[in-house]
């Protein structure tokens, strides 16, 4: 596989984070600290994460960023790197996607069965009729052992080249483990006042069929479960941005975003902040977890799945992002993506389930969507 490029290699062998969209390209470098704190506690996060960026900030030369991680569960602790250098340059693709070498895997070993995922299923409909919840997002995750060591340079030209339209990142977390993935979901963008987000909520998979897309897609806005989804998730946002906002506007109906193998019902908020101090990652916290990757209302839902789910997300369907030292940023929601861990990769998939939902047509989307990281990660298993 082609690395990005020989000083880009030597970047992250120093634990580099990335984070590339369609318009840029972003590379920290020169690791300074890491913050480990739980995010539940802003207070004394905002107050760690000022005192990193003003020592930075006071060093010569110095062009710091904070990019990382929070976990679904806020109670766990963060991974906040602070690098004294970061990048930012025009978006330029560093392999086509037909020339990249397919990442091979072996062992796979499903950490949540089909059968686990379906009692959950059952469970939540249940406490739909019992409770005032009204979604719960239910999970699964795999584990594939490497054929062969990767190098999160690589992986970072696979991901971007597979899917240039996504939020792409690869970011150090836990020792010597990388978060890495290629979320299309924006969950908050803010420069000075402005802020941008774009909530994904209902899907379908993506064929190579045109016909079969426009069926799919005519399926979807018409879709009264998928529609009901994606509203619980648009209010969500309203309620929580709107209180920060002296102005904010969000689509009239929603649109479909396409990715490499998934069609989404797709909404856009736009709004100018109040409070112009408020910076990216708090912006961000006061929305996580949404509806899209925990369930409504948000503190039931996210109860549910911590008794029920069967795993640790970890970091999954929780925060990756970067933001400056003036508090501006990026952080998308983590979904479409995977643990490194040496030579094991655990990759991760999720569906929304609202009263109505089949347990066997919600398991064969989060298959669909664990297909839809293999792809980006140009993946082949081998069966042997």
């Amino acid at each position: 596989m082609q690395s990005i490029n020989k000083q880009q290699d030597e970047f992250f062998d120093n634990k580099i984070s990335c984070f590339f969209t369609k318009d840029y390209h972003l590379f920290a470098h020169d690791l300074a600290e890491t913050i480990s704190l739980p995010a539940i506690d802003q207070t004394t996060l905002n107050q760690k994460i000022q005192e990193c960026f003003a020592h930075l900030v006071d060093q010569e030369e110095a062009n710091p960023i904070l990019v990382g991680a929070i976990p679904f569960d806020t109670t766990k602790p963060s991974s906040l790197n602070f690098y004294r250098q970061h990048r930012k340059q025009n978006s330029t693709s560093a392999a086509s996607a037909d020339a990249l070498s397919p990442l091979q895997l072996k062992n796979k070993k499903q950490v949540i069965e089909s059968q686990h995922f379906g009692k959950a299923v059952e469970s939540a409909i249940e406490a739909f009729s019992s409770r005032s919840l009204e979604k719960i997002v239910l999970s699964q995750a795999v584990d594939f052992e490497l054929l062969d060591s990767q190098k999160p340079a690589d992986l970072a030209s696979t991901l971007s080249a597979q899917n240039p339209y996504a939020y792409t990142f690869v970011v150090p977390v836990d020792q010597d483990s990388y978060l890495l993935g290629a979320s299309p979901e924006l969950l908050i963008s803010k420069r000075n006042q402005a802020i941008r987000s774009n909530p994904l909520a209902g899907s379908r998979p993506r064929s190579k069929d045109a016909a079969i897309n426009d069926l799919r897609t005519s399926e979807l806005q018409a879709s009264t479960k998928d529609l009901y989804e994606h509203q619980i998730v648009v209010d969500n946002i309203l309620q929580n941005l709107d209180p920060l906002c002296q102005e904010l506007e969000v689509s009239k109906q929603p649109e479909i975003l396409e990715t490499t193998t998934m069609l989404h019902l797709s909404s856009v908020f736009q709004g100018t902040l109040k409070d112009q101090d408020l910076n990216a990652l708090n912006v961000a916290l006061s929305l996580h977890p949404t509806p899209a990757v925990c369930g409504s209302p948000t503190n039931l839902a996210k109860q549910f799945i911590l008794q029920h789910e069967g795993y640790d997300r970890e970091y999954y369907a929780g925060l990756v992002g970067w933001m400056d030292a003036h508090g501006n940023g990026e952080w998308v929601v983590t979904i479409r993506c995977g643990l490194l861990s040496g030579q094991s990769i655990r990759l991760y998939a999720g569906a929304g389930i609202v009263m109505g939902s089949d347990a066997e047509m919600e398991w064969n989307e989060t298959e669909a969507k664990m297909q839809t990281m293999l792809k980006t990660l140009n993946a082949s298993i081998d069966a042997r």
